[in-house]
Order: structure tokens, then C-alpha cells, then sequence
């Protein structure tokens, strides 16, 4: 099973990014999220769900939910937010073929060596039918090779040089990056590995946190 590089962190990480899932506030990827979802029933598997900041946003829609994370220290975290939780691989999802009506993944393309094997491994596990729902920080504008200033992003050579970045000169050094590192792929690829998934793109949709730049991109994909 690939190290689990959130173990350690799960105490500062719970309590840094707590905002993730503070639904009253509408740029918060929770509320994101629950307006992607729309109301539904039924479980709506959480992939690499970390400490569950994101499960009160699932349970709003109507859905229960199963989180699945390969960290054990952040899963202590999570069962606290629901008690369906499997400590597991996301490229490797101990469930049967055609198993949920719904899926969420958040901010795991910066986080594992393959996205795209998370990606036919979700499509997998769901019902024809089913959709996935993916929210993550925009490749374009989040990153090692991106400076964030208050009114600008200075984006510097490197969008082509893909893989694991553990240093950036332009990084918040306090931040999560600096004590996990980042993966970083470009846009097209994110995208890409979606579309080959076996699931059908049907939306793309560009978050702004500011007037400017998009933070966040939101994918929705259904399988036929």
C-alpha cells in the first residue's frame, strides 16, 4: 500500500482547513460541493475523504456516506464526522463492481502518484448511472510553479514539469505542501484522465475565489 504522506499532520490539517466544509459560507468547497450534488438518496462514497471535512456537505444532499482514506491518523478524525469508514487505497477500492450511485473525490490530483487510476477505479465501483463529483485547486493557477499575491498569480517556468515538487520558492513554507509535498499535473491531463476513465465528462466548471483567478475547478462525470 503507498505511504500514507498525511499521517502526523491530521491534528494541524483537521484544524487548519476546517472551512472546507463550513456550509454558510459559499465559497467554501463544501458548499461547492452540496450544489454540485444536488439533493439525491443512497450512499455517495467519499474517496480520500481525510478527516471528513467534507461529509456534512454530502449528508445535506439527502445521501449517507462511506469515507475512504489510506490515512489512518486522518480517519480518526473522520469517524467522528460518520461512522462508515474504510481505511483503504483509492486506486484499490475494496468494494464490488457497480456498487454506489455516487461518488466524491476532492483535491486528491496534488495528493497521489496516478489520478488516473483513481478514476477507473471510482468508475468501477459505480452504477451505471452514477455520477462522480470532483473538486480540486485549478492546475493553472495553484501550484509550485504559481506566486499568489493579493491581486495578481505570477505564473513562473515550470506547468510542464509534471511529478512530485517538495520545495517552491513561491509557496506559503507554513503550508501543507511544504510538510507533504505536491503532484502537480496540468490541466489537460486532469481532464484526460477523467475522459478515459469510462465516464463521461458532462461538467466543467471554474471556481473563482477572487475576481480574477479561479482557485478551484469542479469536474462532474456520469457513467453511461
Amino acid at each position: 500500500m503507498p505511504t500514507a504522506r498525511y499521517d502526523g499532520n491530521a491534528e494541524w490539517y483537521d484544524r487548519v482547513f476546517v472551512g472546507y466544509g463550513d456550509l454558510s459560507a459559499a465559497s467554501s468547497s463544501g458548499a461547492r460541493l452540496a450544489k454540485l450534488l444536488g439533493s439525491g438518496s443512497g450512499w455517495c462514497l467519499d474517496v480520500a475523504c481525510g478527516t471528513g471535512l467534507h461529509f456534512p456537505a454530502i449528508e445535506s444532499t439527502g445521501r449517507r456516506v462511506l469515507g475512504v482514506d489510506i490515512s489512518g491518523d486522518q480517519l480518526r478524525f473522520a469517524h467522528r464526522r460518520a461512522s462508515a469508514i474504510v481505511c483503504a487505497d483509492a486506486s484499490r477500492l475494496p468494494f464490488s463492481d457497480e456498487s454506489f450511485p455516487a461518488a466524491v473525490c476532492t483535491y486528491l490530483h496534488t495528493d497521489t502518484d496516478d489520478i488516473a487510476a483513481v478514476f477507473k477505479e471510482i468508475a468501477r465501483v459505480l452504477q451505471p448511472g452514477g455520477r462522480l463529483f470532483y473538486v480540486g485547486v485549478h492546475p493553472c493557477f495553484r501550484g509550485h510553479f504559481v506566486e499568489i499575491q493579493s491581486d495578481r498569480r505570477i505564473i513562473h517556468d515550470g506547468y510542464w514539469d509534471v511529478g512530485w515538487h517538495t520545495t517552491s520558492p513561491h509557496r506559503n513554507h507554513a503550508g501543507i505542501r511544504e510538510r507533504v509535498g505536491a503532484h502537480h499535473i496540468t490541466l489537460a491531463d486532469l481532464l484526460n484522465a477523467m475522459i478515459r476513465s469510462g465516464l463521461r465528462l458532462t461538467v466543467v466548471e471554474e471556481d473563482p475565489q477572487s475576481e480574477s483567478f479561479a482557485d478551484r475547478i469542479a469536474l462532474v462525470a456520469v457513467k453511461d
